[in-house]
């Protein structure tokens, strides 16, 4: 039971609210913000998931369930791709915020893109360096 609500009866269609960034997240059909494209979007809705806005806890864990099928879609996605979509998920969670938002904005589909996308970064603010010296 939600704070401050009434459960819900079973098969009743229940509206699920996720916060993003300050906002309320509607579920139906909208413009990606920022570029995200709709796999971002998606493991957005399931990061950030919010428990007290669901009738109790078997909703709660169904409507998880959901979110996360439609982010890592298992039904066209094998085995090895989910597990490197968490594994760039968690590279990109434990880099630096500003090297994170730089990733991010390029969208990698892979944690090797993401690798690819720093080294690249290096490469540019190393550039600049090694010419002032010479």
């Amino acid at each position: 039971m939600a704070a401050g609500g009434a459960a819900g009866q079973p098969g009743d269609i229940v509206q699920v609210t996720v916060k993003e960034e300050g906002h309320a997240w509607d579920p139906g059909p909208r413009k990606p913000r920022g570029g995200a494209g709709p796999a971002e979007l998606s493991r957005r809705r399931f990061r950030q998931f919010c428990y007290w806005e669901t009738p109790g806890p078997r909703e709660a864990l169904r409507q998880l369930r959901e979110l996360c099928r439609q982010w890592l879609r298992p039904e066209t996605r094998s085995k090895e791709q989910i597990v490197e979509l968490l594994v760039l998920e968690q590279f990109l969670a434990v880099l630096p915020g500003e090297l994170q938002a730089w990733v991010r904005q390029r969208h990698p589909q892979s944690g090797d893109e993401a690798v690819t996308v720093l080294e690249d970064l290096e490469r540019e603010l190393d550039e600049p360096g090694e010419q002032e010296t010479s």
